[in-house]
Parts: C-alpha cells; structure tokens; sequence
C-alpha cells in the first residue's frame, strides 16, 4: 500500500469550501486543525495542521468495516510537522474501504466521520 499524505497546495481546498483561511499567528492560542473528508468522485480528501503556534501532530488513518463490532485498525499513522500552517491532504485507491481520520496535538484531538472509499483498493 503506497503511504498516503501528499500535501496539495492549502489553495485547492480553500476552493472547494473545506478550510477557512489562517489568521495571523497568536501566540497565545494554539488550536489542532482537521477538517472533514470530503469524499468526491474520484478524490477523498481532508485539512490537517496547526494555528498559532507550530508542533508535531500525531495521526492515524484508521480502517474499519460498516456493521462490524466497531472496531477500527490504523492502516496508517505518523508525525507531522506544521508551523501555523494548514495542509491539505488527498487520496484514493490507497485509501481503506471504509476510513476516518484521527489526529492529536498534546490534550487537543479531532476525529472524522467515516466515509466509504468507492475507489478503495481492498
């Protein structure tokens, strides 16, 4: 399975209403950023980052089965470093068949609805 995380200009999602544009930074606030997926035709894709401040964020894509026990596995995860930015994500046949995306900043964290991957390679 080829890794996902190719970061696409934060423009293109601004385009298609996914994320707000950034304010300048406050030093004082620090907030974890993740929108929904936005599951398109031919393209699932979300925004992850960080606003005021800079850091590493922990993330998972996790795979799970509509109707099963509600478990779900991590299919992916890793660290990402965002400096007050918001980067824009996209993927596909890499994807699971049915996934949500989860992601941690110290105490903040943000989970996605799941969605179903029409193209998905499983």
């Amino acid at each position: 399975m080829r890794k996902l995380m190719a970061a696409v200009g934060a423009g293109a999602m601004l385009t298609v209403g996914m994320i707000a544009g950034a304010g300048p930074a406050q030093a004082a606030s620090c907030t974890l950023v993740q929108s929904e997926i936005y599951n398109g035709a031919n393209i699932i894709a979300w925004s992850q980052g960080l606003q005021g401040c800079a850091g590493d964020v922990y993330w998972e894509i996790q795979s799970g089965v509509p109707g099963d026990d509600g478990s779900w596995q991590v299919a992916q995860s890793g660290t990402t470093h965002y400096d007050n930015q918001v980067q824009s994500y996209y993927g596909d046949v890499e994807l699971p068949c049915y996934l949500r995306v989860y992601a941690q900043f110290g105490t903040q964290e943000k989970l996605t609805r799941p969605v179903h991957n029409n193209n998905c390679a499983g």
